[in-house]
């Protein structure tokens, strides 16, 4: 990924992405440190320290990834924040405990505190998370190897591109959601 309006859009697209995850589980951190808590993997006086924590490196990824000198740190926090929540997963999966609320937030979740039915876990947020991954990792590698700079013409190609990507990403969510809460009825 050479080119900076693929770089800088799929960044846009990723951090927004972070965001708005993060003012989710900011605005209801009781709610998300009780999901933490459910996952039963960290012992419970942990689980608000750690919610706490998970929000604010998922919010700072996202902040580094708008920052062009910090993208390279942006992508590698990304990466940490995504493979914490894909292990979590996966260890509750295997476990058989599906009818967990993932946590992720965003405006397509059902959300900590939310008081709608939750849609569980299932490896389809694995392979989500996984995606997301996949599109992190080129912003690591092509931080320091573009062949151009940015020109002030790019600005709308970046931006079209990263809120069609966020756009997907949202989408995608819902539809999995719906799918989920269906497969329960």
């Amino acid at each position: 990924m050479n080119d900076p309006v693929l770089l800088y859009a799929a960044s846009a697209a990723l951090a927004c992405v972070l965001l708005l995850g993060a003012v989710e589980k900011l605005k209801d951190m009781a709610g998300f440190a009780a999901v933490v808590s459910a996952y039963r993997i960290l012992p419970a006086r942990w689980s608000h320290a750690f919610a706490w924590g998970y929000a604010l490196a998922e919010a700072l990824a996202g902040t580094l990834l708008l920052v062009p000198s910090r993208q390279a740190a942006g992508a590698e926090l990304a990466l940490l924040v995504l493979a914490a929540a894909t292990m979590a997963l996966v260890f509750n999966l295997l476990r058989g405990h599906r009818d967990i609320d993932c946590g992720c937030g965003g405006p397509a979740s059902t959300g900590p505190g939310r008081g709608a039915q939750r849609a569980g876990l299932s490896w389809w947020l694995v392979l989500r998370n996984a995606l997301l991954g996949l599109w992190t990792a080129p912003a690591l590698l092509a931080a320091g190897g573009l062949s151009r700079g940015l020109q002030w013409t790019d600005s709308a190609a970046v931006f079209g591109l990263a809120m069609a990507a966020v756009g997907l990403y949202f989408t995608a969510n819902h539809l999995l959601a719906s799918h989920l809460k269906l497969r329960n009825l």
